[in-house]
């Protein structure tokens, strides 16, 4: 498959790095998850790349994208998302949002519907609104590649190998000594907890699918039976055997998801 094309656009004071698949066909735009990057659903972009324009978007404080010095909430964050895949001519647009992604997704589909003609979210619902500091779990620097492989394979134990190979090309920055230096994955910056999602849930009128991770706890009973009376017609599909990092853990059952979605959808 060919190589995405690859670069930056910048909004006020923030570099947003993106990837873009396909040249032909609607549009789709992807917001992915904490911990990754513009690269974390190659797998499902080059499976659709013939027929879709694909254009996916590294977060603030993620990859090659800036890191905020001020904060940075969800809402503003998501309308700096919305401004890049707006110059980049991605509108209308399906939107599939992982975690994250998929809360900045139902800001976007709520606010801007006209922009938004269906989303697929992954694994995600509102946050609880409490007090919650952010700080990094990963290691400075890896002495080598294995070193940061067996690093992924501890903190992604579900991952598909492809996925620990997409990692290792795509969030570390190799040294001259070989060593492994990680790409950002977060900062304290980035304020997302302190948003109530749901009265955002209740304005979404476009075709929506929730696809959960069989294998995860995140989206409580109470929450799903909530986001299904507020999102009209929610669609709701769950991949056994995966975790909460969904398009990963099971990448081929994902795509069989989104394509469905996209069918019914007449996209």
């Amino acid at each position: 498959m060919p190589e995405p094309v690859e670069g930056f656009e910048t909004v006020g004071q923030h570099r947003i790095h993106y990837a873009k698949w396909g040249r032909k066909g609607n549009a789709i735009v992807i917001l992915h998850s904490m911990g990754v990057d513009d690269h974390s659903m190659d797998l499902l972009c080059e499976a659709l790349a013939e027929r879709y324009r694909i254009l996916a978007l590294t977060n603030l404080a993620h990859g090659q994208s800036s890191v905020p010095e001020e904060n940075v909430t969800l809402p503003e964050h998501s309308e700096i998302l919305r401004e890049c895949y707006r110059r980049l001519g991605f509108t209308p647009c399906v939107l599939i949002g992982h975690s994250i992604g998929g809360r900045m997704g139902m800001i976007l589909a709520a606010e801007h519907p006209e922009e938004v003609r269906g989303m697929v979210l992954v694994d995600i619902a509102p946050p609880d609104p409490v007090a919650r500091s952010w700080s990094s779990t990963t290691p400075e620097s890896f002495r080598n590649r294995k070193e940061a492989e067996d690093w992924l394979k501890q903190r992604y134990p579900g991952f598909d190998p492809r996925y620990i190979e997409n990692r290792l090309r795509y969030g570390f920055i190799e040294q001259r000594d070989g060593s492994l230096k990680p790409r950002p994955t977060g900062s304290p910056t980035m304020v997302s907890y302190s948003t109530d999602l749901w009265p955002y849930l209740g304005k979404i009128k476009i075709p929506t699918k929730l696809v959960l991770g069989g294998n995860s706890q995140l989206v409580t009973p109470e929450k799903l039976e909530r986001m299904s009376i507020l999102v009209r017609g929610l669609d709701v599909a769950k991949v056994e055997g995966a975790s909460h990092m969904v398009p990963q853990d099971k990448p081929d059952e994902f795509q069989k998801e989104v394509e469905s979605f996209l069918k019914k959808l007449g996209w």
